[in-house]
């Protein structure tokens, strides 16, 4: 499973994991994640999971919604980025650290599908699994 820690001054802090697809991150109290800082944007940013079954990969992209302040990665200012495990994310006065355990592997997180044979599944690039 894929996380953003924040990090705070006095080290590692809150472990937010990546359940969802798209993962909206601003201002707004309504967005996943909520900052409370006039750095941040309404509609600051947005995470989002990439599935590539054709070669077994999760990516994970941070887009910037055309923020006033900006999204950074690695102190380097991005507008759409794929994430890397270890990445630093600075939006407004907040830093996150991206984990990525499963390093974009998919074995683990296929979602399989019935067939009409029961005790026979298949994931969306049709190989099929008993």
């Amino acid at each position: 499973m894929a996380l953003l820690v924040q990090i705070s001054d006095s080290g590692a802090g809150l472990k937010l994991p990546i359940e969802k697809q798209q993962i909206q991150i601003g201002r707004d109290e309504h967005s996943d994640i909520s900052l409370d800082d006039e750095l941040v944007s309404k509609h600051h940013a947005v995470l989002e999971v990439i599935l590539r079954p054709d070669d077994n990969r999760i990516e994970y992209m941070l887009q910037d919604m055309n923020s006033t302040n900006h999204t950074f990665v690695n102190d380097e200012r991005i507008n759409l980025c794929r994430l890397k495990d270890g990445d630093i994310i600075r939006i407004g006065k907040n830093n996150f650290r991206f984990e990525d355990e499963e390093k974009g592997d998919l074995e683990e997180t296929a979602k399989l599908h019935k067939t009409w044979i029961p005790g026979v599944f298949y994931t969306k690039t049709g190989k099929k699994k008993k």
